[in-house]
């Protein structure tokens, strides 16, 4: 699945849609978090680095799951509990690696769910949507 709302809706697609809201509520209680991963090649051509997102299980988290049209906002909410909850979001994992030198701009940007937002991001221009990536963001200083 390219994302963590698409894992979730494709368990609960495993199942009937008189069934769906049982499920809803039995992975918001039990479910524990969803990594997804993205294998990107390396800008030395030497094989791919992992683009990782991650998503743990908390109280807000659980309450979006509960409402189907609430589970698609669930990427806001991953980018936002990156230094509080260690979770990841796919684009924050792909401006580390960009970062780092592992991939290319030309991959970040294909790579990415918002490519406009990513180029203003690495101008240093943040967006309304930018809490999150402070631990991303090397002009920022951890306190």
């Amino acid at each position: 699945t390219l994302n963590a709302p698409e894992t979730i809706n494709r368990i609960i697609s495993f199942f009937p849609p008189h069934q769906h809201e049982h499920v809803r509520v039995l992975l918001s209680a039990t479910l524990v978090g969803v990594i997804s991963l993205r294998l990107l090649p390396r800008a030395d051509g030497k094989g791919r680095v992992p683009a990782v997102e991650v998503m743990i299980n908390n109280q807000t988290i659980r309450d979006y799951l509960l409402d189907p049209i609430k589970t698609m906002d669930i990427p806001q909410l991953i980018q936002e509990g990156s230094s509080q909850y260690g979770m990841q979001s796919f684009d924050q994992s792909i401006m580390k690696h960009y970062r780092d030198g592992l991939i290319t701009y030309e991959t970040a940007i294909q790579s990415v769910t918002n490519p406009d937002e990513f180029k203003l991001r690495l101008r240093g221009i943040e967006s309304t949507d930018s809490r999150g990536w402070e631990t991303f963001d090397p002009t920022t200083t951890k306190k």
